[in-house]
């Protein structure tokens, strides 16, 4: 009784709320057949289908979909969507699923795609010769086919990735077509099966119906000099053809064969016959036969086939020994690596090093050349780098890529990062200064570490800091004249690369004493205080030093700077341009600073 109860109320409470199901009532037709374009209404209650949002697919277990050319809403709750059906569409069955904006709304097997009852097919070319670099016409005649009823049909001539594209086509009738092409002297000769495609008839395609001659004056490769060479070796190859229009910046030459593709470091083509390239042979290149081809964009490829040689270089490059083999997180440590029949140099030969564990790789961040066999690998190792053994990879472009298992031990830190020193320890409001700040088990990455001071939920970051050494992290501070005094934390965070580093109350912020500093150590009397336009300056000590005077805000910006001659006894600062409030002034002379708080009114 209490089930039913609750049910009821169910119920009551989703009549009251106004939710009603989204449903789609009709299709209209709810039937097509393959090539067929067809306009389809459907439609629904409560679907609320808005234009440029919503369309409408029909779905077949196993198929792609059949998707229209364009939808329009006709109103919230009808839309019309255009078909084209062809022989490759599915017969049978479609789910009719309608987008609304919010989700798909279906209506299982509602539109059903008859099969055509006569195929479309391609009957005849005419001609089915041509040769190459000559413009032609072709004469296509068809079955059954709807030419001309879609205006995305395409004639294409295919062998072997070659594509011989339409320049034009001239529709007859619904089963006649004339087609022009444009062949290029560079097109190769062969057999070419002829495809016709369009939304109604399908891809429809006549195998080796089309045989394209090769011309006289079809471009060739007739020599490449060398075409032999051993892994290791440096050197240009000179490709010469006959015919051809080989171009700087559209013409590329390289080497390929069934396992492989070899190209040069750069080309330089000589003139239309004559192109170069510079190629470094590599272990990792597969020995034997290639062909050699040259392409020139917008006009083709031109290939001699088994044109050049690779022969084994002898004794491949290898890894022989890394030391140490061991190492430890948050540690630099330099590793000497040496190889045998590898040709180290610092000019084309230049190596990379690299350290993998599973899916992890660390670079090095410093490699030095020692001779052709011999490596220094510079690697940081930070917390976050994966303990346990890594492979050694050694690549360079004439030895390829050597790899040496297990060849080093990356342990876990023993001790974690610590704050040794910070120097100065303390400053006094209105200071700037540097503080360098040294580290134990530490190796600090510029980008990475960062310095700051903290007290309670005050924090103070340093204008700019530089990475001095492994250990030492230096920072430039302005402590404003209304920071708080008292002991600060030092802190560097180090990202995920270290642990953070602390030293409690490693620093402290002093009150300065203006009165004292004015009474006995002033080097210039500054008056009045408060000022309004003007502050007169007067210097109480005798000297020939320039002076250097700065106004900084409350802030730490600076908003006035001049220099006051050490010649003259009395000047005056012009505040007309300064607006009111409290700032420091900072008089600077040789190694002597002095410091004020003044008000302008």
């Amino acid at each position: 009784m209490k089930n039913i109860f609750k049910v009821s109320v169910f119920i009551f409470l989703l009549s009251f709320s106004g939710i009603q199901a989204q449903t789609i009532t009709s299709v209209d037709p709810n039937e097509g057949t393959q090539c067929q374009q067809l306009s389809i209404i459907v439609t629904g209650e409560n679907v609320n289908f808005m234009q440029g949002t919503s369309f409408v697919q029909l779905i077949q277990s196993g198929s792609d979909g059949i998707f229209p050319e364009n939808n329009t809403v006709l109103n919230i709750n009808q839309i019309q969507s255009d078909f084209y059906f062809s022989p490759d569409d599915q017969e049978g069955s479609y789910n009719v699923e309608a987008w609304n904006g919010s989700g798909y709304i279906v209506l299982d097997n509602g539109f059903y795609l008859n099969p055509v009852a006569n195929l479309p097919q391609l009957l005849s070319i005419d001609p089915d010769t041509a040769v190459s670099g000559e413009t032609f016409e072709m004469e296509i005649i068809g079955e059954y086919t709807h030419f001309g009823m879609d205006n995305l049909e395409n004639v294409f001539l295919y062998a072997s990735g070659t594509y011989i594209y339409k320049s034009y086509i001239t529709v007859i009738d619904l089963t006649h077509l004339v087609v022009g092409f444009n062949v290029s002297t560079y097109t190769p000769a062969g057999s070419y099966s002829v495809k016709y495609n369009s939304r109604l008839d399908g891809s429809l395609t006549m195998p080796d119906a089309f045989t394209l001659l090769p011309s006289a004056n079809s471009p060739e490769i007739v020599s490449v000099e060398p075409n032999v060479a051993f892994q290791g070796d440096q050197l240009t190859v000179t490709v010469t053809g006959t015919n051809t229009l080989f171009q700087q910046g559209s013409s590329m030459l390289y080497f390929y064969n069934a396992f492989n593709e070899i190209y040069p470091s750069s080309h330089t083509v000589i003139n239309d016959t004559i192109i170069t390239g510079d190629f470094l042979f590599n272990s990792d290149d597969d020995t034997g036969y290639y062909n050699v081809t040259v392409n020139n964009w917008n006009l083709g490829n031109v290939t001699l086939e088994n044109g050049f040689h690779l022969f084994t270089g002898g004794s491949d490059p290898s890894l022989v020994s890394c030391f140490p083999i061991e190492a430890f997180q948050g540690t630099r440590t330099i590793f000497e690596i040496r190889t045998a029949n590898t040709h180290f140099n610092t000019e084309t030969n230049i190596p990379s090093v690299t350290l993998v564990c599973e899916s992890e790789e660390l670079y090095c961040h410093d490699i030095t050349v020692v001779d052709s066999v011999t490596l220094l690998a510079d690697f940081v190792f930070s917390h976050a780098n994966a303990h346990g053994w890594h492979d050694l990879v050694v690549y360079a472009p004439l030895d390829g890529t050597m790899n040496l298992e297990n060849a080093v031990n990356l342990l876990e830190a023993i001790t974690m990062p610590t704050i040794s020193s910070v120097v100065p320890d303390s400053a006094s409001q209105g200071d700037a200064l540097t503080i360098s700040v040294t580290g134990n088990n530490i190796v600090f990455m510029q980008g990475t570490s960062q310095l700051s001071l903290t007290q309670g939920n005050i924090t103070i970051n340093p204008s700019s800091q530089t990475i001095v050494s492994d250990s030492v992290l230096s920072g430039e501070f302005n402590f404003l004249v209304n920071f708080p005094t008292g002991k600060y934390d030092v802190d560097i965070d180090n990202g995920n690369a270290w642990p953070p580093m602390n030293l409690p109350e490693g620093f402290n912020l002093m009150l300065f004493d203006f009165i004292d500093e004015i009474g006995h150590h002033s080097m210039l009397t500054i008056y009045p205080n408060p000022a309004k336009e003007v502050l007169n300056i007067k210097r109480n000590l005798s000297s020939t030093h320039d002076y250097q005077i700065q106004l900084f805000d409350t802030q730490g910006h600076m908003v006035l700077e001049e220099i006051l001659s050490g010649k003259i006894s009395e000047s005056q600062l012009n505040l007309s341009s300064i607006e009111k409030g409290v700032y420091l002034i900072k008089i600077t002379q040789d190694k002597s600073v002095q410091t004020e708080r003044i008000v302008i009114q």
